[in-house]
């Protein structure tokens, strides 16, 4: 009677073992993603972030502005530098059309954006090999 159940609990631990390689496995996102997407991705969330000081904080554009400059410029600019001299200007402009999602105002703020936006910097620091890539 146990050789009956024998195939569909094979059947079943091969979806299982298929299903666990799913979203939740290592390599199945950003890190996955070609440069140039993640490129683009961080752009998209360095507007929103901008946004939402502006909008939803009360930071005046300047300010804002010249506080993400500060916190990311440096980093920025050797990402860009390096993407530059591997895939040519032309390759980083188009990945840098970007729109922002629209962004709501809560009565906390919201640092998703930011945090996802400096997750995707020191991704390509990583694959890029640049020094430095503390903490943003």
């Amino acid at each position: 009677m146990a050789r009956m159940h024998f195939p569909a609990i094979a059947a079943a631990l091969a979806t299982l073992g298929a299903l666990s390689a799913c979203a939740t496995a290592p390599g199945t996102g950003w890190s996955r993603a070609s440069d140039l997407s993640v490129y683009g991705g961080m752009h998209v969330y360095a507007r929103a972030a901008l946004d939402q000081a502006v909008l939803c904080g009360g930071s005046g554009p300047a300010l804002a502005s010249h506080s993400w400059e500060r916190e990311f410029g440096a980093r920025h600019a050797a990402v860009t530098d390096a993407m530059t001299g591997r895939y040519g200007a032309a390759a980083l402009a188009g990945a840098r059309r970007t729109w922002a999602p629209s962004v709501a105002c809560r009565e906390l703020a919201d640092p998703r954006w930011r945090y996802r936006y400096a997750r995707l910097l020191r991704l390509l620091e990583t694959r890029l090999r640049l020094a430095g890539g503390g903490e943003g």
